[in-house]
């Protein structure tokens, strides 16, 4: 049985997905900045120290804005799940995920323990 969602909850959702979105527009401007920096710095000199800075810099934007995508894939799952009434079910054992996990976390697609096993792995 999927779980009672609130308009509270959803309201919660689509504000999480407006941050990640906005957040995800800016690393995205970011890493084009950062790449127009990096190509004019190696066609100045040969300052490699600086660059290979700059460049562990894009990298460390590059996780970052893969971690947003993922969350925010997370967010737009669990809105889908409510338009599908199965959000709050436990994608892995088809269990009802407990209500104060949901409000923790809103996007968890698992329960408390199927989490805990496939963090294990």
């Amino acid at each position: 049985m999927a779980a009672e969602v609130s308009k509270k909850q959803i309201e919660k959702l689509e504000a999480i997905r407006e941050k990640l979105r906005h957040d995800l527009e800016r690393l995205e401007e970011d890493m084009e900045t950062a790449q127009r920096e990096l190509a004019d710095e190696a066609n100045q000199d040969d300052r490699v120290s600086e660059i290979a800075a700059m460049a562990f810099g894009r990298e460390l934007d590059m996780s970052l804005e893969e971690n947003v995508r993922l969350l925010l894939e997370r967010v737009e799952d669990s809105l889908e799940a409510i338009r599908g009434g199965t959000y709050g079910i436990c994608k892995s054992c088809g269990r009802e995920i407990a209500p104060e996990r949901l409000e923790a976390v809103p996007y968890t697609a698992m329960c408390v323990e199927c989490q805990r096993r496939r963090e294990k792995r």
